[in-house]
């Protein structure tokens, strides 16, 4: 019984958390946490969207996977304007590739609900979060540049 109630208990701590709209995100100075924060906020909307979409919430539906774009765009963009090489220092690209990849698993698991007039829209945002998923993972991964003699 221990487990369940640790587990709820990191769910509530992560909806507590987690900002209230991305307008407050975006105002956060610290880009490294503006990206965080703008991750989590994208996860949050997630899992409102998977519940808009299986309650047949078409509308919210869409209105939640366009938060869940722009705020994985919203933490790329933050982390660009680090300036911090991510192959030096991988550290907070890597925690963002691992969360924008994990969105993508919740985002793609609501293909199923979506009403088949959507579906345009949801692949257009799936495309988006996925080509900065990739970018995120070829800066971490890419190759140092070799010096010149």
């Amino acid at each position: 019984m221990i487990v369940p109630i640790a587990i709820f208990a990191g769910v509530l701590l992560l909806a507590a958390r987690a900002p209230q709209d991305l307008k407050s995100v975006a105002a956060e100075p610290n880009l490294a946490r503006r990206a965080r924060a703008a991750l989590a906020f994208g996860e949050q909307s997630a899992l409102r969207a998977g519940d808009a979409c299986k309650g047949n919430d078409y509308e919210k539906c869409d209105h939640l996977l366009d938060d869940v774009r722009d705020a994985v765009e919203l933490a790329d963009k933050s982390l660009d304007q680090t300036g911090v090489d991510p192959r030096r220092s991988p550290g907070n690209y890597k925690n963002a590739e691992i969360r924008t990849r994990k969105i993508l698993r919740e985002v793609d698991a609501l293909k199923s609900y979506i009403h088949p007039d959507d579906l345009d829209h949801f692949d257009t945002v799936y495309r988006r979060i996925s080509e900065i998923d990739d970018r995120l993972l070829a800066a971490i991964m890419g190759q140092h540049k070799k010096k010149k003699k």
